[in-house]
């Protein structure tokens, strides 16, 4: 996987608390991180939206 930012090498990090799980990429160059998670529900959000033939109103912000 390549960093949006830098096109370094990012790796997957799991982070586990009391309350939740969270699935991270983080980048070893330049320490961009991204939230695999958020990134998987906005995915989802885009083709539920296509499928029910509405138009695609959901962002992504970095």
């Amino acid at each position: 996987m390549q960093c949006l930012k830098c096109q370094g090498f990012m790796m997957v990090d799991r982070h586990y608390t009391l309350m939740s799980r969270r699935i991270y990429a983080r980048c070893l160059n330049c320490g961009f991180w991204l939230d695999l998670a958020d990134l998987l529900r906005f995915f989802h959000k885009v083709i539920d939206s296509g499928v029910k033939g509405g138009k695609v109103r959901e962002t992504f912000t970095l």
